[in-house]
């Protein structure tokens, strides 16, 4: 045993040296930079909860983001934050520190706390966000010492005022769609109270469904502009703001490791770290929408055994496996929220001729997960072994952007989040 998990850090530590042997370049999205670095979650602090936890968007003056994380080593490092703000495209802008930020920007992250009777040591850290003086989008950047080019991750974060209003046009219940497979916002934005000059020029709006940014419309401009009321008309009839709408999301139980829950096949706990194999997934594309219970993507970190997930929850390799008859010609990836939906080497699938099923293993921190398989081809539709349905439950956010004529950054005057064919429980 103590040979494996020797050979476990031996593994993660010449990662980390090729890492820094290749250089870290910042990534202006949500990344690790260090295979150490794991289960980041950036969130509004009030919401932390097994079952609720928002996305890192907060109002003006009412700031209250946390930021988490493991770190897989069994002492502790001097981590330092910066902030950076951000354009609407997330490059960044002009802004100077002082412009944004009441503190020198520089944050020491001093809460960490050592893990509890795991078999995989960690160390896990707690910082809070300061107060900043602006809207718009930022990168949290955090990094090693005294070296900010010593990256070890970034998250994003909007921080927002209602300047104006949003108004849906469009129901939330995708009943009525005109496209059975997509579900579309159509909406409106007043600025009765807020002087716009060229708003087609000057305005700009994303949208996001189930906080993802690889899939989320950018820059979109309005269809109508009515100046004689103040007011933006944001509805299109070649699918402009329209999403796949995509299935219920599958979902897994490790909140007990002791007694596995829905989706775990077994627990080995004889591996180092220990192993979690999940039960067989199929495509669900041929079949009938089933109403499924999910968190759209998301993922919480719980332990029901020990009651206390930040610090006493193991992690494991979590196995997963689609069943297919046979191969496809397109690179298959598991995503979610538990890797930031990334299309990379450790979530891209194998295919194992002999048993006729593709496979990969994702080392994971106890909790619930959502996930979901998908496709990167230029030909097959990205939901193809999931399915699109018009029923299906997804979340939603409307940001705003305004860059005005005397500024040099774009200001987030406007916030939207709506839930698409939500049940009431």
């Amino acid at each position: 045993m103590k040979f494996i998990k020797a050979t476990f850090f031996i593994y993660l530590f010449s990662i980390t040296i090729t890492q820094a042997q290749q250089g870290k370049k910042l990534k202006f999205e949500d990344a690790t930079y260090e295979h150490e670095i794991r289960t980041v979650q950036l969130y509004p602090n009030d919401n932390k909860n097994w079952n609720v936890l928002e996305s890192p968007v907060t109002r003006l003056g009412s700031m209250n983001l946390v930021l988490e994380f493991d770190d897989l080593v069994q002492e502790p490092e001097d981590y330092k934050a910066k902030i950076i703000h951000c354009n609407k495209d997330w490059t960044k802008s002009r802004l100077s520190n002082i412009d944004f930020l009441y503190d020198f920007n520089e944050f020491i992250i001093t809460n960490d706390q050592f893990s509890v009777d795991t078999k995989v040591p960690y160390i896990h850290y707690t910082f809070r966000l300061p107060q900043v003086k602006m809207p718009g989008n930022y990168l949290l950047v955090v990094y090693r010492s005294s070296d900010e080019s010593d990256i070890i991750l970034t998250k994003r974060f909007m921080v927002y005022t209602n300047k104006v209003s949003i108004e849906l046009t469009s129901s939330l219940n995708a009943l009525n769609s005109t496209n059975r497979f997509k579900q579309q916002l159509d909406f409106k934005i007043n600025y009765k109270n807020y002087e716009i000059l060229n708003p087609l020029e000057n305005v700009s709006v994303v949208l996001r469904q189930n906080e993802r940014w690889d899939n989320a419309i950018t820059n979109l401009k309005p269809s109508f502009i009515r100046d004689h009321i103040t007011e933006l008309e944001y509805r299109f009839f070649n699918f402009e703001n329209s999403f796949e709408a995509g299935n219920e999301y599958r979902f897994f139980d490790m909140r007990s490791l002791r007694n596995p829950g829905q989706g775990v096949q077994k627990v080995d706990w004889n591996q180092y770290p220990m192993t979690v194999t999940l039960m067989p997934d199929a495509p669900r594309i041929y079949q009938a929408y089933s109403h499924l219970e999910d968190i759209n993507g998301d993922y919480y970190i719980v332990n029901v055994d020990s009651g206390n997930g930040d610090t006493h929850s193991d992690y494991v390799y979590t196995k997963f496996f689609l069943k297919t008859n046979e191969e496809i010609d397109s690179d298959i990836y598991v995503v979610g929220k538990m890797n930031n939906w990334a299309k990379n080497a450790d979530s891209k699938m194998k295919y194992e001729p002999k048993n006729r099923m593709y496979s990969t293993e994702l080392l994971l921190k106890q909790g619930w997960y959502n996930y979901k398989y998908v496709i990167a081809s230029d030909t097959t539709e990205m939901n193809y072994l999931e399915g699109n349905h018009f029923q299906t439950e997804n979340s939603y956010e409307i940001f705003v952007y305004h860059r005005p004529p005397n500024m040099r950054v774009d200001m987030l005057i406007g916030y939207g989040f709506y839930e698409m064919n939500r049940r009431e429980n």
